[in-house]
């Protein structure tokens, strides 16, 4: 069985798109779709109402906000007591392209028993346009020793990974931390146990609009950015040496985010 983990927030926009890219998948395994719902105030509730009567669509929805981080866990928790044996990644805003998506990313875990985690390239919707936003650093092979901040390259929306490899004290350990996503530190504890594998196809589509990792706000996305720092330093701690964390290489990332965060508000205002 395969769970498709699809954390939303206020997201009617984009949700619909998002279900039915995973519902529309080719697949020789059976598909169930995990969407939690983080006490959305919008439209989302309505949309995942409409497929109340599908079996391979389960909507868990939240009396409270949690946040994106604890939302994810909560999902991966059921998926792990329902015994499915792969989880791939579908934020709410995010969609799928290829149909065949699933099964090439399946076919590749099972010809690769040492593989715990397999991501393909992606585009990044901006404006409505489809922009290529593949990476030149990939992470594939065995990656524990060089997985820093330029290390998690993947698009969140590609992955697909085994669910044995989520461990109920690390799952725990991030949860005690408060941070504001999973994807990075979780893929970095992944890391340490298992190789990453790589597919060059487009098979997703990431939207770059205001969220929890792309916010607007210059205090928001300062913010972030530190965050980013701190989840660095965290599995640098975790394990030491394999991080590669030091001050001045966090110093120097957030100087350069800076000045790409202020160049980018400029090219919009003399656009």
């Amino acid at each position: 069985m395969i769970a498709v983990c699809i954390a939303t927030y206020n997201q009617e926009q984009y949700l619909a798109q998002a279900i039915e890219s995973a519902l529309s998948q080719r697949v020789d395994e059976p598909v169930r779709l995990y969407i939690g719902d983080d006490a959305s105030t919008d439209g989302t509730a309505a949309i995942c109402h409409r497929y109340k009567d599908d079996e391979r669509v389960i909507y868990l929805r939240h009396a409270e906000n949690l946040g994106l981080l604890d939302n994810t866990l909560t999902i991966y928790r059921r998926i792990q007591s329902d015994g499915c044996d792969y989880i791939a990644q579908l934020d709410g805003d995010d969609y799928w392209i290829d149909d065949t998506k699933l099964q090439q990313e399946i076919n590749y875990l099972r010809s690769h028993p040492e593989t715990g985690i397999v991501h393909t390239a992606a585009y990044d919707e901006t404006a409505g346009r489809l922009v290529d936003n593949d990476s030149p650093i990939k992470p594939v092979g065995d990656i524990h020793l060089c997985y820093n901040l330029r290390g998690a390259c993947q698009t969140n929306c590609t992955v697909v990974f085994r669910t044995n490899l989520l461990k109920a004290d690390e799952l725990y350990a991030i949860q005690k931390e408060h941070f504001p996503v999973l994807d990075y530190p979780l893929y970095g504890l992944f890391a340490q146990r298992t190789k990453f594998g790589y597919i060059h196809r487009y098979t997703a589509v990431w939207r770059s609009h205001s969220s929890v990792s792309q916010p607007s706000d210059f205090s928001r996305y300062w913010h972030y950015k530190k965050e980013r720092i701190r989840m660095w330093r965290w599995l640098d701690n975790r394990y030491p040496n394999r991080f590669h964390y030091r001050r001045w290489k966090a110093a120097e990332w957030l100087f350069l985010q800076f000045i790409q965060y202020f160049l980018q508000k400029m090219s919009l205002f003399f656009a």
